[in-house]
């Protein structure tokens, strides 16, 4: 036994240091050699052929060879236990049962409940009107608060939403399809829906739009975009809506209204024309006369016997009177009665059960209806219009252009436009009783001829009541008092 084991001592050791101790031996060998061969032959060749084997020997002692190494040797005890996650696929069954359990850890973490914010909702501003006049645009708009039945049923439908509402409007403007549009009037208060813009220009071409704001804390937290999960998202300028008008043109220098047409079997038609004028330095100017078939627009006596002209004295804003001249170049070609087959449209509201309105229905009705052809030919060629227009018939509701535009001018501050003149309100109703007494001399002298009861009755109130006007006292009186004695000596 004892033998046994030094045996075993001993096969180890060459094992172990059998390539070095092989690797020594021969450079002592070598050396020796080299030293007899330096003694026996030339000094130099024999150093330099010792040099080189010992650098061979060196480079074969610094070599590894696996037939004098020992064994790959693994720690399957740090394989089985590091980490518990790992399978430790390498380990054979007779090393370790350890290194066959395997360990996974999964985490999913808590699932956190996300409480979805309610949004916040305010009611949209809508377009109404654009309504042109020969020196300004009047503007009107919609926009009402939510209902207390609709704030409500907001609060019971199945996706729940909070009311607020809108704090101001800004007003924008478009010329010409330009692309910039120039802010008109900013932050008007949200009881103002309408505007007049006076500052525009004769045939030019303008779009508007209106946008609403709000400065509500729950609509700027909550009234952005709908988020899937989160809900309401933030509005942070507040922005509602904005609508934008339809493109309107300016008219030119002149506005024709017509108005009371009559046409009786043989004689002339008529018609009551209101001539609109844009006067450079003064603004809107006006007259108002009655022409017939034939008349030059805006050319009639001033006094009795007189050549007809078109220059007349009209007031001022300022209350200044002046002459215009309202020649237009234009003829009235014929005053006809005629009747139409119109479509009428109305609006029919139809409500939830709760009350609040769902829709609006517009329905259409045909109709038959009594109206003048009023003809007239200017420099642009021949036109055509119905007197009174079929369009009077419609009855659409607010939302859908029915209501009546306001032309008041809201909100503005000394800032917006210069200051107009003050008027005097004697000199203002001087002028309306002047204006009054022309228009019912023109009633008289158009009954004259069908209706002798109505023209005398007409002269005999201007001669009355209208006696201290320029008109009756300075301009008509005489032909007055020749056109009722010519109807009192034909009743006789």
């Amino acid at each position: 036994m004892v033998d046994a084991k030094k045996g075993n001592a001993a096969k180890e050791f060459f094992e172990k240091f059998g390539e070095k101790l092989a690797l020594v031996i021969a450079l002592v060998i070598l050396v020796g050699y080299g030293i007899i061969a330096f003694a026996l032959g030339d000094d130099d060749t024999q150093l330099r052929d010792v040099e080189k084997y010992k650098k061979e020997i060196e480079k074969e002692q610094r070599t590894s060879h696996k037939e004098m190494t020992a064994p790959d040797t693994e720690n399957w005890h740090s394989k089985a236990v590091n980490p518990w996650t790992t399978l430790v696929a390498t380990a054979r069954p007779a090393d370790d049962w350890t290194g066959f359990i395997i360990t996974t850890a999964k985490g999913t973490g808590l699932k956190k409940e996300v409480i979805k914010k309610i949004p916040v909702k305010v009611p949209q501003v809508a377009f109404g009107n654009a309504d042109v006049a020969i020196d300004q645009i009047s503007l009107s708009w919609a926009y009402k608060d939510f209902t207390p039945q609709e704030v409500q049923k907001m609060a019971r439908d199945k996706e729940k939403s909070d009311a607020a509402k809108a704090s101001y409007f800004v007003l924008e403007r478009q010329t010409n399809n330009a692309g910039k549009w120039e802010v008109l009037a900013d932050k008007l208060d949200v009881k103002v829906q309408t505007f007049i813009d006076s500052k525009i220009e004769p045939k030019s071409k303008y779009t508007y739009r209106v946008t609403a704001y709000s400065t509500d804390k729950n609509f700027l937290e909550r009234g952005g975009a709908i988020d899937p999960e989160t809900g309401a998202t933030a509005n942070a300028d507040g922005k509602i809506n904005t609508a934008t008008s339809p493109q309107v043109q300016t008219l030119g220098i002149w506005k024709l209204t017509f108005t009371n047409p009559m046409k009786k079997e043989e004689a002339k038609g008529m018609v009551y024309v209101k001539i609109e004028k844009f006067e450079k330095g003064y603004g809107k100017v006006e007259k108002a006369h009655m022409q017939y078939d034939g008349d030059q627009i805006g050319f009639w006596e001033e006094t009795a016997g007189a050549e007809p002209s078109s220059k007349h004295r009209v007031p001022t804003k300022g209350g200044k009177a002046i002459e215009v001249d309202f020649n237009m170049g234009a003829t009235l070609m014929s005053v006809t009665p005629v009747k139409l087959q119109v479509d009428v449209k109305r609006c029919k509201a139809v409500y939830n059960s709760d009350g609040t309105k769902k829709e609006c229905q517009q329905l259409i009705e045909k109709r038959t209806f009594d109206t003048h052809l009023v003809t007239y030919k200017d420099d642009e060629g021949v036109k055509k219009v119905h007197v009174p227009s079929p369009n009077v018939l419609d009855q659409l509701c607010e939302e859908h252009g029915g209501r009546k535009i306001v032309t008041s001018l809201p909100g503005e501050t000394k800032g917006d436009k210069p200051e107009e003149p003050k008027v005097d309100p004697k000199e203002v109703a001087r002028q309306k009783k002047e204006t009054d007494a022309e228009k019912l001399f023109e009633v008289a002298e158009a009954a004259l001829e069908k209706n002798k009861s109505l023209a005398q009755t007409s002269y005999q109130r201007l001669l009355k009541d209208y006696a201290d006007t320029d008109f009756v006292s300075k301009s008509k009186k005489a032909t007055i008092e020749e056109r009722l004695a010519a109807l009192k000596s034909s009743k006789k």
